[in-house]
């Protein structure tokens, strides 16, 4: 299925540029260095499960480099137009030398779309990265693929958005707009595993992903309207959990690996004006149908989710927005968890922009009272010129307990710097 981007971007000379003067091309991209280091070695290397105390999640991490980026990229974004549709590519030639020594060419995007019957219906197929809902870098119904590797090191946030080898169809002109994605392959999110950043469960390292069978795809669904400024929407999500949250064990009851268990999602959003800014209200029921009791301590149970947030421009340049995050586990019983029956999280974002907007000062931070950890993202970004950026940042985690979401990654801590040339 790795082949549907490549085949997308192969087959615009078929079918969007039927003669070479009927088609119109655009292309741009950027090169960036980027750079970013720990502020702490974290001085640890991977502990055997045998070794593991019951309830205690090991530091997993190489121990190999205090860089958490230290790369040159050159992305090249490519539309081609065409009178049958158009097609998209984004590529890059990355050379990472904290993953590696080498340099390999990354297909971000490539992809076909063109409309049938009347406009009323839009294809696009092959490699992209989706996303909806209306959360603020928090997500709910939101069950596309996330790269939280490149989101903890530094790297700009469209990075945060993997892409994945799908067929979306949307339809229109309907009392409703539909939206619906099809995965044949089921992508999880790319999350820490030792080798770049420190994690401190070897969970995610010896995880199995489903067979690449036909019955083991995505498919997610949305069904949206306005109602005058408010928009409305219903989903539902058939596929995986998206981190191995599953664990597998032996006849005599040791750990031995872990998967992705079976998960079905119904969810449902509000997004409007309010107040002068804009509001928006989101939730969803997880339904781990593996275990639908419950009682298996292997097997994630079932949650809640609900968030609500707000944001405004509150004066010239600067704008503003807060966000209330809940989760609640279902069937919850104390000595299956590790974390609480309830979780609360809180985002704060304030953005200001400077000297005529070319200078930008941004922070996003994350709080959760009931794990008593949290994270925060500061960066500054200065325009020198159209072509030339400069960015400055730091991902700073802290938290009272080694187990809980942000203060696991305590050990990632980091500043960075990017210098990217658009052309």
């Amino acid at each position: 299925m790795k082949m549907i981007g490549i085949l997308a971007t192969v087959l615009v000379t078929g079918l969007v540029l039927t003669t070479p003067a009927e088609g119109q091309v655009e292309l741009h991209g950027f090169v960036e260095v980027a750079s970013g280091i720990r502020f702490d070695d974290p001085g640890s290397t991977p502990v055997a499960w045998g070794e593991v105390p019951p309830g205690f999640r090991p530091k997993a991490w190489s121990g190999e480099t205090d860089y958490t980026l230290r790369e040159s990229r050159v992305q090249l974004k490519g539309d081609l137009y065409g009178d049958v549709g158009e097609a998209h590519f984004v590529a890059d030639l990355l050379a990472d030398q904290v993953a590696s020594d080498g340099a390999e060419v990354v297909l971000r995007e490539g992809y076909v779309k063109f409309n049938a019957f009347s406009d009323h219906l839009e294809v696009r197929a092959g490699r992209q990265p989706t996303t909806w809902g209306t959360g603020d870098l928090l997500f709910i119904n939101d069950l596309f693929p996330k790269d939280y590797i490149s989101y903890f090191s530094g790297r700009e946030d469209q990075y945060l958005k993997s892409p994945s080898d799908v067929v979306r169809l949307g339809v229109f002109g309907l009392p409703m707009e539909v939206d619906l994605v099809v995965t044949p392959q089921f992508t999880p999110d790319l999350v820490p595993t030792g080798e770049r950043l420190v994690f401190w469960s070897p969970a995610f390292v010896r995880a199995m992903s489903p067979s690449e069978e036909v019955g083991n795809g995505e498919l997610a669904l949305r069904i949206s309207r306005y109602f005058g400024s408010v928009n409305l929407a219903l989903y539902g999500y058939r596929g995986f959990w998206k981190s191995p949250q599953g664990a597998q064990s032996s006849a005599a009851g040791d750990i031995v690996g872990f998967y992705h268990p079976e998960l079905r999602s119904y969810g449902a959003s509000a997004r409007g004006g309010l107040f002068g800014g804009v509001g928006w209200v989101e939730g969803a029921f997880y339904d781990s149908n593996e275990d639908m009791d419950g009682t298996n301590p292997l097997i994630p149970n079932s949650e809640l989710r609900a968030m609500g947030g707000y944001e405004r421009q509150w004066w010239s340049d600067f704008t503003g927005g807060a966000q209330i995050y809940w989760e609640s586990v279902q069937d919850f019983v104390d000595e299956h968890y590790i974390k609480d029956e309830n979780r609360i999280l809180l985002t704060l974002r304030c953005t200001q922009m400077m000297r005529y907007q070319t200078l930008k000062l941004s922070g996003f931070g994350y709080w959760s009272p009931s794990d008593e950890d949290g994270y925060l993202r500061l960066l500054v970004g200065y325009d020198y010129s159209d072509q030339l950026n400069l960015t400055l940042g730091t991902n700073i985690f802290g938290g009272s307990d080694d187990r809980t979401q942000f203060a696991m990654h305590q050990d990632n801590s980091n500043v960075y710097a990017r210098v990217r040339f658009n052309f």
